[in-house]
Parts: structure tokens; C-alpha cells; sequence
């Protein structure tokens, strides 16, 4: 059968290069994609900029407590510091006036696991109202550091909608 076709010719390879039109397109699609993707990376970095910015607070007062020794600072200082990062992202008229109780639900309701107890609440009731009384609580004041960092790093971001509910117990 080849005998009645004779020898087939093949055409000589076509070279490859970039200069196709649809290598073009290709590129700027890249490039668009890759330009998004950086100006998404910004604004997280932006957005999260008063996390970072609270947890260098934290380790300065942390510091300070280590050459003082006095907790009652130290745990004021962090519980205002909780209380301004709680405003400026669930608002003022759900944040300012809690405390208590109702405080630690809020910070646990803000994040994904419950981080507080009423131990955390006790040692702010007894070193914010009653300084005087300075136990050695240092294991106690590092656990609530400890906490309080965790949740500045990982409480939610929440719509206007999903405000915590402050009178539901977790």
C-alpha cells in the first residue's frame, strides 16, 4: 500500500517562539493576576497593622512588669489595651461599657475558642480594684498575657450584623 502513495513529505518543524499574540495575552493575565494578588497581600499586611501594633504594647508592658514586679499595671494596661482594640473593631457601644463578667464573654465570643475564665476575671477584679492585695500571681499575670496576645492575634473580624452577644453564655 505505501508503494501506491509514495514516500509522505513532512513539513520541516515550525520553531517555537514568544512572539504569538496569545503569549501576550497570557503575560498581561500573569501579570494582572500577580499584581492583585500583591495589592491583596497589602492591605491584609495594613489591615492587621493594630494587631501588630498591640502586641509590641503588650511586650513593652510586659517588659516594664518584669523590672517592677507590680501586676496591677501591667493588668490595667492590658485590659485597656484589650478594650481599645475591641472598640475599634466591634465599635464603642459594644465594647466601652463591659466589664466584668460580661467582659470575659465578649472576648470569648470575639474569637474562635474560648480563651478567658472566671479566674482571668477574678485576677482583674482583685489587681484592677483592690491593688493593694499583691500576691505572688506571676504564673497568673503571664497566663493572661498569654491570652490576651493570643486573642489579639486571632479574634474576628465581624460585620456591623455579627456583633457579639453579650447576655449568651459560651
Amino acid at each position: 500500500m505505501d508503494e501506491q502513495y509514495g514516500q509522505l513529505i513532512e513539513p520541516s518543524s515550525v520553531p517555537f517562539s514568544f512572539g504569538a499574540p496569545g503569549w501576550y495575552v497570557l503575560g498581561a493575565f500573569m501579570l494582572l493576576v500577580t499584581v492583585g494578588i500583591g495589592w491583596l497581600i497589602f492591605l491584609q499586611y495594613k489591615r492587621n497593622l493594630y494587631r501588630r501594633q498591640a502586641l509590641k504594647m503588650i511586650s513593652a508592658a510586659e517588659s516594664g512588669f518584669r523590672d517592677s514586679g507590680a501586676a496591677a499595671p501591667l493588668l490595667y494596661d492590658t485590659n485597656m489595651l484589650l478594650k481599645r482594640v475591641a472598640m475599634s473593631r466591634y465599635g464603642r457601644e459594644h465594647a466601652a461599657s463591659v466589664k466584668g463578667l460580661d467582659w470575659i464573654n465578649f472576648l470569648n465570643q470575639s474569637c474562635s475558642k474560648a480563651l478567658f475564665d472566671e479566674n482571668d476575671n477574678r485576677l482583674l477584679e482583685e489587681q484592677l480594684y483592690a491593688p493593694d492585695k499583691e500576691p505572688n500571681i506571676n504564673a497568673s499575670v503571664k497566663n493572661f498575657l498569654d491570652k490576651s496576645k493570643k486573642w489579639i492575634r486571632d479574634h474576628h473580624r465581624v460585620k456591623e450584623w455579627e456583633k457579639p452577644d453579650l447576655h449568651h453564655q459560651p
